[in-house]
């Protein structure tokens, strides 16, 4: 009788041994499952080294060098005009034209005198020739060749002086043609059809446009850090993918006594769509570090601790404080915390902490 239950409690403890290696074989298995289940999906991202610009950065203007005041040169009345505001001119186009029927009568006046003087002239020059065949045959006397001569040259500077009045009467003629000295667009007509006007008289404000120079203001703490001939990006607010490089031309020697700023001043040769009065950022070039390790700007998260990457370690991810420096859309300059080839969370950084699990869903970028 005895023996009968020996045998049943061994039976019993043989079959509750299996029973707890069964149930902790089934543990570890939901352990692993749940890991994996509850892995963060993340992409990576490798650190690298690229040339980075420092740069300080204003907001500015766009400014015409030169906006001239269109004056006539001549007295007279308004006959056409063939610009109105707005419109885009280039080098000599004939903006306006004045009543020229004065100015035609001078020229063709002076025009026939040169014409008289150079037909007196060729005909004394042939009394010359005359007189000094006759001179050489002693057939006349030196004092009349002389004379001739003498008559020559007179008749030669008063056509040249005869020119001159002709070359005077065409310009005065021109000068009823209103042209435009440099492309740009009208930016005011001060002057309308019938309009009697005196020379000096200003007509039509142009704006320059094949030339513009961006002005911005950077605060009196980096006046130290910009000098002439630093490289520039310049782009309008507006649309910031048109973007163009220069360089600083000119600073201004004063502080502003109100903004306490000092103005930079870029050249331009501006493409289509740049008009002065736009807002540009100036962003100037004070300092570029060669190689500097980078990564992209989503595998930079900030945290209590402060701004942090997260290394890929095995199937978890490793929490590390960075240092940053320049920062992009694409790109963000890391000064401390990481070096080159470091594999860090790119997409799915926001969602981690230190030691999450994570999935690497998509291969190095």
């Amino acid at each position: 009788m005895m023996s009968s239950c020996r045998s049943i409690c061994n039976f019993k403890l043989a079959g509750a041994c299996w029973l707890l290696i069964l149930n902790g074989c089934g543990d570890e298995g939901d352990v692993t499952r749940s890991r994996a289940a509850n892995a963060t999906p993340v992409t990576t991202a490798r650190a690298v080294e690229r040339r980075v610009e420092v740069t300080e950065r204003s907001i500015g203007r766009l400014q015409a060098p030169t906006t001239p005041a269109i004056a006539a040169e001549t007295a007279g009345r308004v006959t056409k005009i063939n610009f109105d505001a707005g419109m885009r001119v280039d080098v000599g186009d004939i903006i306006a034209e004045l009543d020229d029927e004065v100015q035609r009568s001078n020229v063709r006046a002076q025009s026939a005198n040169v014409e008289r003087l150079v037909v007196l002239r060729e005909n004394q020059e042939r009394t010359v020739a005359r007189f000094e065949d006759l001179v050489v045959k002693d057939s006349a006397a030196q004092s009349l060749l002389d004379d001739a001569v003498a008559a020559h040259k007179a008749l030669g500077a008063q056509l040249e002086e005869a020119r001159a009045r002709l070359a005077d009467a065409t310009r005065d003629l021109d000068r009823t043609r209103i042209r435009s000295p440099l492309p740009g667009i009208i930016q005011a007509k001060r002057v309308s059809v019938g309009d009697f006007v005196v020379g000096g008289q200003p007509l039509f404000d142009v704006v320059a446009t094949d030339r513009l120079r961006a002005i911005a203001p950077f605060p009196e703490t980096v006046s130290s850090d910009l000098q002439i001939g630093q490289k520039v990006y310049v782009e309008l607010v507006r649309s910031p993918s048109s973007r163009l490089e220069s360089q600083i031309s000119e600073i201004r020697p004063q502080i502003g006594l109100a903004n306490r700023a000092v103005d930079v001043i870029v050249e331009l040769a501006p493409p289509a769509g740049w008009r002065p009065g736009s807002s540009v950022a100036v962003s100037v070039v004070v300092e570029v570090r060669e190689q500097s390790v980078t990564v992209p700007s989503e595998s930079v998260v900030r945290r209590p601790v402060g701004n942090v990457a997260y290394l890929v370690a095995s199937e978890s991810v490793r929490q590390a404080p960075v240092d940053i420096g320049v920062r992009t859309v694409e790109w963000t300059e890391v000064l401390s915390g990481l070096q080159a080839g470091d594999i860090v969370v790119r997409d799915g950084a926001g969602f981690l902490t230190d030691g999450t699990a994570v999935e690497i869903r998509e291969d190095i970028r």
